[in-house]
């Protein structure tokens, strides 16, 4: 998978001479509907967005067929929508000779409380099960001394892997319980565009012997927020808690973009469910 994707905001030639403001919020593409409509279309640059081939190729390959366009003009949102990716071009009208600022979003779930560039929020809401790519604030002038502007797609989340260290024999025996209960504590679910830290809370994922008792989450980055993971274990059998470990385990990840840490462990051990543990953590590039 290619780490980054470049989106290229390409202008049309043809563009309308600036005579008013836009006035009110773009939401959706949609312009506003008074009595000044013509007045306003003349303000608008109709912005082409196209993408490579290779481009393409990558987003389709995470399953990514839409992006999420945020464009902001003294902080305040003047076009927000998410748009299909049909052969690789998207157009999006935007005011002429203004300086405004941008950011795009792929294969998040929702950005909330975007009307202000300060308190957009990226989300998910999936238990954190695919990863999210986003670009950096970028400002530009909407003008046609900007023949092109390159935005970087960067993912921006990292991952933690719980794996047990038993054989498959081993697993196949296993009587006692039939699925776990894996709880990832500080784990970025939401995260600020703006300040570039995230918003913490535990997650839960459930497993059982089909998945290999393993199981995963993607995280936003919590280098900033003075916060380490830790993983609680609970034993079911027929949907009901049998045993689990004594305490949250300690495993020290702290979510970086693009690193995927993976936490072994002895699910079979009877120490974890009386004492501490000293957890064994694999940190890897993905």
């Amino acid at each position: 998978m290619k780490h980054l994707m470049k989106l290229l905001f390409v202008p049309f030639l043809l563009f309308f001479s600036c005579t008013t403001q836009v006035d009110g919020v773009l939401n959706d593409g949609d312009l506003p509907q008074n009595n000044e409509d013509a007045s306003v279309e003349a303000t608008l640059h109709p912005v082409g967005i196209s993408f490579s081939k290779s481009s393409i190729a990558a987003f389709a390959e995470e399953g990514i067929s839409e992006i999420g366009i945020y464009v902001y003009m003294d902080g305040s949102l003047i076009y927000g929508e998410k748009q299909p990716l049909v052969h690789g071009a998207i157009e999006v009208p935007l005011p002429l000779g203004e300086n405004l600022q941008t950011f795009v979003v792929a294969n998040a779930d929702e950005v909330a409380d975007a009307d202000q560039l300060s308190t957009a929020v990226i989300r998910q809401n999936d238990n954190m099960q695919k990863p999210v790519y986003i670009s950096e604030i970028i400002g530009f002038t909407s003008d046609n001394s900007v023949k092109s502007l390159d935005v970087e797609l960067k993912r921006l989340v990292g991952q933690a892997v719980f794996v047990p260290v038993e054989s498959q024999e081993e697993m196949d025996g296993i009587t006692q319980f039939d699925a776990l209960d894996i709880t990832f504590t500080n784990v970025g679910v939401a995260y600020s565009v703006k300040e570039e830290k995230a918003v913490l809370e535990d997650v839960t994922v459930r497993t059982n012997r089909e998945s290999g008792f393993g199981a995963y989450v993607y995280s936003f980055p919590t280098e900033n927020n003075g916060s380490r993971t830790s993983v609680d274990v609970a034993y079911l059998k027929e949907g009901v808690i049998v045993n689990r470990t004594n305490g949250s385990l300690d495993t020290g990840i702290i979510f970086k973009s693009s690193k995927r840490s993976v936490v072994h462990m002895e699910i079979l051990n009877e120490d974890w469910v009386e004492t501490e543990w000293e957890s064994m953590i694999e940190e890897i590039d993905f």
